[in-house]
């Protein structure tokens, strides 16, 4: 008797050809039953070919805004949803008019279209999560940790996740724009936003090579179609791939000279934060070595220590954050406005500031906004904004407003706590502001956090970002030293 598997397949074979769709692409290096990412197949049986013995993942596929090499990425739609059991495309609101449903249909036809739902539950079960037209605007959001719409919702979620995550790059530079005459500035910062996805652990890859799969090598020494060339780069190109063998029992793994393991989703999470104001140019030049070494995101260092933090990280994917108006938040809207742009000016990229505590239990909600609002402005397209509510001070109600002001005033990020209070983050208080500014806005759990189980419970609670001086701790999973900032 015929399987319900079979019969399925055949079914979508039909409905895919009399929907005039692409014919399946095969080439050499690539063949179809090849290209599924390099997991664990299940075993060919009578009921089912051993061609399809490979298409075991559920495949979770995110079309974004970017219009170049349209027809090779609804291709590579094609592939994944032949060589996976299941899948899901997302289109955001541009894809919808960009792309359009019933292409990605023709293309996949047994592929289930959305363009909402729950992200938990889009994403429950999922192998593996694929971008096939990654626009410029979704590649920023994403390196930055940003979920500001559903694509970078799940593309976050998914790195915070660990599940493996792929991404053409040929989209970031719109059609019709040749990438050669971009100016060298423009071209540099792209660049970067890719290096900054691939340290976050996204496969990065032209779009011909997408169906390799999300495990698969990319770049200088791995072949496009997922084989290995013993050029020992895995612990750097294929961290997931890697983090497998070791789960099922490899004590060693060989590398080639001079390769440097990636830094796992959790450290490329963490800003590693020096305030104390006794640090010394040693203790800051070693802070940028351990921000390199491990991955973190940021050094989170004071404004007088921008200038050199910026000349060590330069050409790295690590940003150089300050603080303003730190650690009271009591200087005026104009102070920390100008302060921002000296901040920038000298190498920031990212912004921490405080809150006017005093006015917001005041009820001065105008002030408040207004000194939020300055800082966003002298940041606007040069840095990212975060905005610190200092909660050990705060009541329920008045963290809930402060998240509320600091969104409409156009911030990115709130912030729990400066480190120097009464107090620190709290479970509690992370989750209670990733219900209140939504998935738009990131957050960032600050404060007293010294230990990897205490990020991973920020992180699980919504945090997206983790400020801590105990970084390399949390990141080794090692007791911490020192006291704190």
């Amino acid at each position: 008797m015929v399987s319900d598997d079979l019969v399925e397949r055949i079914a979508a074979e039909v409905l895919r050809r009399l929907g005039g769709g692409p014919p399946a692409v095969t080439t050499d290096a690539t063949p179809p039953a090849a290209a599924a990412p390099a997991v664990p197949a299940p075993a060919a049986s009578a009921t089912r070919p051993a061609a399809s013995a490979s298409a075991g993942l559920r495949s979770l596929v995110l079309l974004t805004g970017g219009d170049r090499r349209l027809d090779e990425a609804l291709a590579q739609v094609g592939r994944i949803a032949e060589c996976s059991r299941e899948t899901i495309v997302v289109l955001s609101p541009t894809a919808q008019k960009l792309v359009g449903i019933p292409a990605v249909r023709r293309a996949a036809p047994a592929a289930e279209v959305r363009t909402d739902g729950d992200p938990v539950k889009l994403l429950e079960g999922v192998d593996a999560v694929w971008l096939p037209n990654l626009s410029l605007n979704a590649a920023s959001k994403v390196a930055r940790l940003i979920p500001d719409s559903l694509v970078c919702i799940l593309a976050v979620r998914a790195l915070l996740l660990g599940i493996p995550v792929a991404a053409a790059h040929d989209s970031l530079y719109p059609a019709g724009l040749d990438p050669e005459k971009v100016p060298a500035a423009v071209r540099a910062r792209v660049e970067e936003l890719v290096a900054e996805l691939r340290r976050l652990g996204v496969r990065v890859c032209p779009v011909e090579k997408l169906a390799a799969g999300p495990a698969s090598g990319s770049g200088s020494g791995c072949a496009g179609g997922g084989d290995c060339t013993a050029c020992g780069q895995c612990v750097e190109r294929q961290p997931h791939a890697v983090r497998a063998l070791v789960d099922s029992g490899a004590a060693r793994i060989a590398a080639a000279p001079g390769s440097r393991p990636a830094a796992d989703g959790l450290a490329a999470l963490i800003d590693h934060t020096l305030l104390k104001p006794d640090a010394t140019e040693n203790d800051i030049r070693r802070l940028c070595e351990e921000a390199k070494r491990y991955g973190f995101a940021s050094v989170c260092v004071n404004p007088s220590w921008v200038p050199l933090c910026a000349e060590l990280l330069a050409g790295t994917p690590v940003k150089v954050c300050t603080v303003i108006g730190f650690p009271l938040g009591a200087t005026t809207p104009t102070a920390k406005a100008v302060e921002t742009r000296d901040a920038i000016a000298n190498g920031a990229s990212e912004i921490d500031m405080v809150i006017n505590v005093g006015a917001l239990k005041s009820g001065n909600d105008a002030l408040v906004r207004e000194d939020i609002e300055g800082v966003v402005q002298a940041a606007r397209g040069k840095a990212i904004v975060k905005v610190i509510l200092e909660t050990a001070l705060l009541s329920r109600e008045e963290k809930i407003k402060a998240c509320l002001l600091a969104k409409a005033a156009g911030a990115d990020f709130v912030k729990t706590s400066t480190g120097f209070s009464s107090g620190g983050a709290t479970v509690e208080d992370v989750a209670l502001m990733r219900a209140t500014v939504g998935p738009e806005m990131g957050v960032k759990a600050s404060g007293g956090i010294r230990d990897r189980a205490t990020a991973e419970a920020m992180v699980a609670a919504g945090a997206t970002r983790i400020g801590a001086s105990a970084s390399v701790a949390i990141a080794t999973g090692q007791k911490p030293g020192g006291k704190g900032y």
